[in-house]
């Protein structure tokens, strides 16, 4: 799973860095500017969702089975 959150925060960062930090252009309409606020959410609810489960979730999980 890890590789997995590896692998999704690469590519949103990836598309961070394709819309220049989720900046709109000046003459870009109110639907992309929406898409872009949505694309920047996302990509900052996986980071909580990752640190979430890499670092409390996993650990968790793994001390938990090595006490059974």
């Amino acid at each position: 799973m890890e590789r997995e959150h590896d692998g999704a925060g690469n590519a949103l960062g990836r598309i961070r860095e394709l819309t220049s930090g989720y900046e709109a252009p000046s003459y870009a309409c109110s639907i992309y500017r929406a898409r872009l606020e949505g694309l920047k959410a996302l990509e900052a609810d996986l980071h909580i969702h990752i640190h979430l489960e890499n670092n409390i979730l996993f650990p968790r999980a793994i001390a938990l089975e090595r006490n059974s």
